[in-house]
């Protein structure tokens, strides 16, 4: 295979989560010329995937009477509706202790079943911290962690952005802490941006937009079927064959509106539903690619970006469209 170096873009999505940190609404995306157009593909009929949730309690903006126990009921009622139990969401605890509903929420996720992770108390980027600070924003969320988790094992981190470091020196010192606080790293291999049809979803109900809603339902559903492809493409370059999957979602009102349909859409590519735990047992996700970068990404995209490799042809984000949607 001809080496590339993958030329990845930085796209704007807004999100109106207080927990995130101010200046920091990006996530990865891919652009430019790919080295691997025109190559076959051979995917497995029946891929794994472990679902897992992002910004729990409070991920997205609340149109006026919804609720976060709403969104939370709702979310579980359709996990639960596919036999899903133990999904892990990740949780920033910066405003539960002040905010009854924030609470209510999560013991609902918890009293169905499901399990928590960290993400950090605030959601901050790593790039703008030293790794000191960092630790302290993972160690701070401890204590909801374990008040509403119980006895759960609620010792999986996520980086905010999945951003992992942007100098070895500070990655390697936030990977040492997480180990010897018992974390494991819950990577990712899937990842849609699901969150970026959120904000303007939000807008286009206020102002009461159908043909707007229409369109988000659609462009939504055929981002996730291309993602979901591309990303499994990714790993056979990356690890020379597809894995056990996690896919990256968030707890906010669209993706819990959108869940019933983006199930058929991973049943129309044949996905069997397993567990966070059972599914990073697999090898791969014991491998640390030991590359800083200020990109961050998905696993695959680590490994790609690490060994120069080239990604697989991709259709871009509709973020101009997103961004100016009803405003």
């Amino acid at each position: 295979m001809k080496q590339l170096w993958a030329a990845v873009a930085v796209i704007a999505v807004l999100s109106s989560c207080a927990a995130r940190a101010e200046g920091h609404r990006w996530t990865i995306r891919r652009q430019g010329k790919s080295g691997t157009a025109g190559t076959t593909f051979r995917l497995r009929r029946h891929p794994v995937v472990a679902l897992t949730f992002d910004d729990l309690p409070a991920g997205g903006g609340l149109a006026p009477g919804d609720s976060r126990t709403r969104i939370a009921t709702s979310l579980v009622s359709e996990l639960k509706a596919h036999h899903l139990k133990g999904v892990y969401g990740f949780v920033n605890a910066i405003d539960v202790d002040d905010d009854p509903d924030m609470q209510h929420a999560l013991r609902i996720w918890v009293g169905a079943g499901m399990n928590l992770g960290s993400h950090t108390w605030s959601h901050p980027s790593l790039n703008d911290l030293t790794a000191e600070a960092f630790e302290s924003e993972i160690a701070r969320n401890e204590p909801v962690l374990a008040q509403f988790a119980g006895k759960r094992n609620w010792h999986w981190f996520r980086y905010p952005y999945l951003y992992e470091g942007d100098t070895q020196v500070k990655r390697e010192a936030v990977r040492g802490w997480l180990r010897e606080h018992g974390y494991r790293i819950a990577q990712v291999t899937l990842n849609f941006d699901d969150d970026a049809w959120d904000d303007p979803y939000g807008r286009c109900m206020a102002v009461h937009n159908e043909t707007a809603i229409a369109w988000l339902k659609q462009s939504y559903l055929e981002d996730a079927a291309e993602y979901l492809r591309v990303g499994r493409e990714e790993e056979i370059i990356a690890f020379g064959h597809e894995v056990p999957n996690v896919l990256l979602l968030h707890e906010n009102p669209f993706t819990t509106l959108m869940m019933p349909e983006l199930f058929k859409v991973l049943k129309q590519q044949g996905f069997r539903f397993k567990s966070l735990r059972s599914v990073e047992r697999n090898p791969v996700y014991a491998k640390d690619v030991g590359y800083a970068s200020r990109l961050g990404g998905s696993l695959p995209d680590q490994f790609l970006n690490a060994h120069r490799l080239a990604y697989p042809p991709l259709t871009p984000l509709p973020e101009a469209k997103l961004d100016k949607l009803c405003r």
